[in-house]
């Protein structure tokens, strides 16, 4: 159960977060509130407090959420899939930011071909050992684009305890969306995401930072 006092806590953290954003930002950004490991309810408290963006990064999750919620939100997916689970919520996310493979792009293509799709990239650090390199990115871009799939951005994730290489991988995600002109670079989650907005991200994946640690029961 939820209460005002979750509520409370809840829009001091967001207050924070959007100041920082207001203060850092290069450019327009959007806040993904990150459910997982929290519940529908905590959703919805955040969907009551302005938040319309929300990531998962399980399937399941996000078809046992959206069945509860009421309120009209877009769903982010965040994680890693398999290609023959897209199918399951095509219907349901708009964005998708861990595109590791042509195989999973063009899946995604083919069930539903306004989604967003981002590919995740793996600049430096073992959380980001999935994903197209730097060198394998171009030639992914043009093919992709020569099948007339329409890649809205690129995606990575900071090197834990490690905040400069960590604003490294953050740069040089920011200077590769340029060179492509891709508007949209997801990078930022709770742990770094004043870096990603002093390194160009349009796009911050927070969890913990929005709802507080997660329960273990």
């Amino acid at each position: 159960m939820t209460s005002e006092n979750d509520l409370n806590h809840l829009e001091e953290r967001l207050v924070r977060i959007n100041a920082l954003i207001k203060m850092k930002a290069q450019n327009p950004v959007k806040l993904v509130a990150v459910t997982k490991g929290f519940t529908h309810e905590e959703l919805s408290l955040a969907s009551d407090l302005g938040i319309r963006d929300f990531g998962e990064n399980y399937a399941q999750e996000i078809l046992t959420k959206d069945a509860l919620t009421k309120t009209d939100i877009s769903w982010h997916f965040i994680g890693q899939i398999q290609s023959n689970k897209i199918r399951k919520v095509s219907h349901l996310v708009d964005t998708w930011h861990s595109v590791t493979s042509m195989k999973i792009a063009r899946e995604i293509n083919k069930r539903n071909k306004c989604a967003e799709l981002l590919l995740q990239v793996s600049v430096k650090g073992p959380s980001n050992s999935k994903g197209f390199t730097v060198e394998e990115l171009p030639n992914a871009l043009s093919e992709l684009r020569r099948e007339n799939i329409d890649v809205a951005g690129l995606m990575t994730m900071g090197v834990p305890g490690d905040r400069e290489a960590t604003r490294d991988s953050f740069n040089k995600l920011r200077e590769l969306a340029n060179t492509f002109e891709l508007a949209e670079c997801s990078m930022g989650m709770s742990g770094d995401f004043e870096i990603a907005l002093e390194s160009g991200s349009t796009m911050l994946r927070i969890g913990s930072a929005i709802f507080g640690n997660r329960r273990t029961d």
